[in-house]
C-alpha cells in the first residue's frame, strides 16, 4: 500500500449522479469524493505521460463515435502486438477494451491534515444528547427484537436520545474505535471543506459560442487552510510515483482542476494481531467501511467475505448500511457512458458472529474486489 498527498491549486467538481443538462437556473449539484475519481485521475496521467515519451497518438485508444467497438478493439490489438511497451502500460491502467485487469487501484481517498487521514464516523458512532458524549449502538440479541421478516436483530443505545455524528473521524480515533474503545470527541471534525456555487452558460461545440437561455450553476468543493487529500493506492510496476515525480501535477474532477501530487511514507500501520486475537476468543466482530463498497445490494457477499478472513461459518446479524449512493462514470476509452450502480457509503457498519478462526496473518484494511464485489478500505 502507498500514499499520496494531493494538494488541490483551486476548487473542485465532483458532480452528484443527478443527469445535468444546461438550462437556466439548472444547479449542478455536489457528488460524493469518490476513490473512483481519483484512480481515474492517476491513470489518464500514467497513460498521458508514457505516450507523450512515446509520441504515441492518444487519440488512438479513444473509440470514434462512428468505429463499431468491434473494430476499434481489432485496431487496438494490432498496435499493442507491435508496440510491446504500449501493451504494459494498458495493462497497468487496466484498458477496458481489451479487459486488462488494473495494477493500479485507488483503495481510499480521505481528507488529511498535518499528514493524517480523518475518515467517516462509523454509523454505530452517536451522540448522547443528555450529557453530550459519544456512545456506540450494540445488536439487541433477542428474539423479540429481530427486524420483522427477517433474521437480524435491532440495534440500540443505553441513552434514551441519541443523534448521529456529523463530520469526520481522525485515524487514531479509528484505532480507538476498532479496538472496542469509545473515541474522544476531539478525535472528531466538522467538514473541512466549503461549497463554492459559480455560474457558467453551455458553449456550442463547433462555433465555441455561449448558447442562450442556457444558464447553469455548478457546485465545487475548495479545501479549508491546511487541509488536502491523502490517497491509499496500490502500483505493482510503480508507475504512478514514477510519473509524478517527473511532473506532479495531475487534472482532477469535472473540468479538469490542478493538484500537485507527491508520494509520502506508507499507511500507517494498525497491530491487526491484537484485534484478531480479541475476535478469535469473543467469536464475533465489526465490519466498518471505510471507503464507498459495491456490493450489488446493501451488504458483503458472505462467501467472499467467510474465504477472506479464513473462518469456517460467518452470520451477518444486524447492520447500519445507511444512506445508499450512486456512482457511474464516463468509459472515456469506449466513449459511453458506464452503468449507475447504487454502493454503499463509507461509514457502514456490519455485525457478523463466526465459528471457527480469523487467520493470524490477516492485515488491515481488508480489499476485496471479485466479480459483483468492490471493497476497496474495510476494516474489522
Amino acid at each position: 500500500m502507498k500514499r499520496l498527498l494531493v494538494d488541490p491549486l483551486d476548487v473542485l467538481m465532483f458532480k452528484s449522479e443527478r443527469p445535468f443538462i444546461a438550462r437556466e437556473s439548472h444547479v449542478a449539484k455536489l457528488g460524493i469524493v469518490s476513490p473512483l475519481i481519483f484512480e481515474g485521475a492517476l491513470k489518464s496521467k500514467v497513460l498521458t505521460e508514457f505516450c507523450k515519451e512515446i509520441n504515441y497518438p492518444i487519440s488512438n485508444l479513444q473509440r470514434k463515435k462512428n468505429i463499431s467497438e468491434e473494430k476499434f478493439k481489432e485496431e487496438i490489438k494490432k498496435d499493442i502486438q507491435i508496440n510491446k511497451e504500449l501493451r504494459l502500460i494498458l495493462e497497468a491502467i487496466g484498458y477496458s477494451p481489451l479487459e486488462f485487469k488494473s495494477k493500479i487501484n485507488v483503495v481510499g481517498v480521505f481528507f488529511a491534515r498535518n499528514g493524517e487521514e480523518y475518515l467517516q464516523v462509523p454509523n454505530d458512532l452517536l451522540i448522547d444528547e443528555e450529557n453530550n458524549k459519544l456512545t456506540i449502538l450494540k445488536p439487541a440479541l433477542r428474539e423479540d427484537l429481530k427486524i420483522s421478516g427477517t433474521e437480524f436483530y435491532i440495534c440500540f443505545s443505553k441513552h434514551s436520545k441519541v443523534k448521529p455524528v456529523e463530520g469526520l473521524i481522525s485515524f487514531k480515533g479509528l484505532i480507538k474505535y476498532l479496538k472496542g474503545e469509545i473515541p474522544n470527541k476531539s478525535d472528531l471534525i466538522e467538514k473541512p471543506y466549503t461549497n463554492e456555487f459559480r455560474t457558467g452558460i453551455r458553449i456550442e461545440k463547433r462555433k465555441k459560442t455561449s448558447v442562450e437561455g442556457y444558464l447553469y450553476v455548478a457546485e465545487f468543493l475548495r479545501l479549508k487552510d491546511e487541509w488536502k487529500f491523502i490517497v491509499w493506492f496500490e502500483d505493482y510496476d510503480d508507475l504512478v510515483e514514477k510519473y509524478i515525480k517527473a511532473s506532479p501535477l495531475i487534472r482532477l474532477g469535472g473540468e479538469g482542476k490542478g493538484a500537485i501530487c507527491k508520494v509520502i511514507d506508507g499507511v500507517i500501520s494498525i497491530d491487526a494481531q491484537s484485534i484478531v486475537d480479541e475476535l478469535n476468543k469473543e467469536k464475533k466482530f465489526k465490519l466498518y467501511i471505510a471507503s464507498p463498497a459495491y456490493f450489488g445490494g446493501y451488504k458483503p457477499n458472505e462467501n467472499l467475505l467467510k474465504k477472506y478472513l479464513g473462518v469456517d461459518e460467518l452470520k451477518l446479524i444486524s447492520a447500519l448500511p445507511g444512506k445508499p449512493l450512486y456512482i457511474g462514470g464516463y468509459d472515456l476509452a469506449m466513449n459511453k457512458e458506464k452503468p449507475l450502480r447504487r454502493w454503499v457509503n463509507a461509514g457502514a457498519v456490519y455485525y457478523y458472529k463466526f465459528d471457527g478462526k480469523v487467520r493470524e496473518d490477516l492485515t488491515l484494511p481488508i480489499k476485496i474486489i471479485d466479480g459483483n464485489m468492490d471493497m476497496r478500505c474495510a476494516f474489522i
